[in-house]
């Protein structure tokens, strides 16, 4: 629940409570008073008669001993009502209280995590309400953290793995070259470039598995800048040319010459770095893999970056998209050695983008998937 939600949540609480505990005690006021007066009513009616004329016969018949007891016997009825009063409202207030025993003892139940809802009376609707909400998330999130913690669990174990099969390559590879010097100049060239690749992709699930170990979503610091968002992709798609060209596909940049945005430049490289990860990985061999980019002004005069890759590949099922950026989701094709990261890199991208205020978005039709990252710039950028 939010703060606003909490908030009328409290109010609504507070007047049910107090108008609840304000109707009963009036109520045993009234009821209290009436039955009072109605007894002495009856009892003056009925004895009052008998015991005036007793008294009066045992103080001596005297007028002024006679009155002094009348008096005192009004004085006496008095002080009743006004004590019987007092002990009414004071048991309301002691009603009040054992409210709120009861929402401690609820309160505590919710931090044991005790089974069942929590039940309250009617006064306090609103408050059970508001406590069931909190059991209820904080249920969610239990199993959402337990989840999470087997799915990483499980992903050491495959990168445990994978890291020991490109492992048990290079060392066989270096073996032969050490205890076979006289290897031809071409073959002892191709086990070489064979241990290079596979000590490449041991330093890539090493960095997976490092990135999994101080993975923390809550703590990503974004710095802003002004530089040129052409130029910015432009560099970024440069890094990956040479993969590209090893599955022959080619990238192509969609945008104008120049771009001036406000953002961090190195944690939206990051994240431009993770979907084209993904595209070039995804991608039809002999496709081409296009990013665009741009400005775009929104209804309210609102100014966004926009940046977009797009690959012609697998299409993605509405299943997985919705999973797609979660920690630690992988799709079952991904898990091979060869391929396939620990499930991090877009639930870092959306993270990134979050934290500047934007969002990322992932859309997949007849095999044509588009990643979408939209960065704030607001009005007065690029004007």
């Amino acid at each position: 629940m939010d703060a606003s939600g909490f908030s009328q949540a409290k109010q609504d609480q507070t007047r049910r409570l107090s108008n609840s505990v304000l109707r009963r005690t009036l109520v045993n006021v009234v009821v209290f008073a009436v039955v009072y007066l109605a007894l002495f009513l009856g009892f003056m009616n009925t004895l009052g008669s008998s015991l005036s004329n007793l008294a009066y016969n045992l103080v001596g018949q005297s007028y002024w001993m006679h009155t002094a007891i009348a008096n005192l016997f009004l004085v006496c009825v008095a002080v009743g009502f006004i004590v019987g009063i007092v002990l009414v409202v004071r048991s309301g207030i002691n009603r009040a209280l054992r409210y709120f025993d009861l929402l401690l003892d609820s309160v505590t139940d919710v931090l044991a995590k005790s089974e069942g809802p929590v039940v309250l009376p009617s006064e306090l609707a609103p408050t059970a309400l508001f406590l069931n909400g909190i059991k209820a998330e904080g249920e969610r999130s239990e199993r959402a953290a337990k989840a999470a913690e087997e799915r990483k669990n499980e992903l050491v174990v495959y990168l445990a793995h994978d890291i020991k099969t490109p492992l048990t390559s290079i060392i066989g590879y270096l073996t032969l070259l050490e205890e076979s010097p006289d290897l031809p100049v071409d073959v002892r060239a191709r086990y070489t470039g064979i241990t290079l690749a596979k000590a490449y992709r041991l330093e890539e699930l090493l960095d997976e598995f490092f990135e999994i170990t101080r993975y923390n979503l809550q703590t990503i610091p974004i710095e802003r800048s002004r530089f040129d968002g052409a130029l910015f992709v432009s560099q970024v798609i440069e890094e990956f040319y040479p993969l590209a060209e090893g599955r022959s596909l080619s990238l192509v940049f969609d945008g104008p010459d120049e771009l001036p945005v406000f953002a961090d430049a190195g944690r939206v490289a990051r994240v431009l770095n993770n979907v084209l990860k993904n595209a070039v990985a995804y991608a039809d061999a002999g496709t081409e893999v296009r990013v665009r980019t741009g400005l775009v002004v929104a209804p309210d005069g609102f100014v966004w970056w926009e940046l977009t890759v797009t690959d012609r590949g697998r299409e993605l099922s509405p299943e997985h998209l919705e999973r797609i950026f979660e920690k630690f989701f992988r799709a079952d094709a991904a898990r091979g050695s060869d391929g396939g990261g620990a499930g991090l890199g877009l639930a870092i991208a959306r993270e990134i983008a979050r934290a500047h205020g934007g969002d990322i978005y992932a859309t997949s039709d007849a095999g044509l998937t588009s990643f979408t990252v939209w960065i704030p710039q607001g009005p007065s950028v690029g004007k």
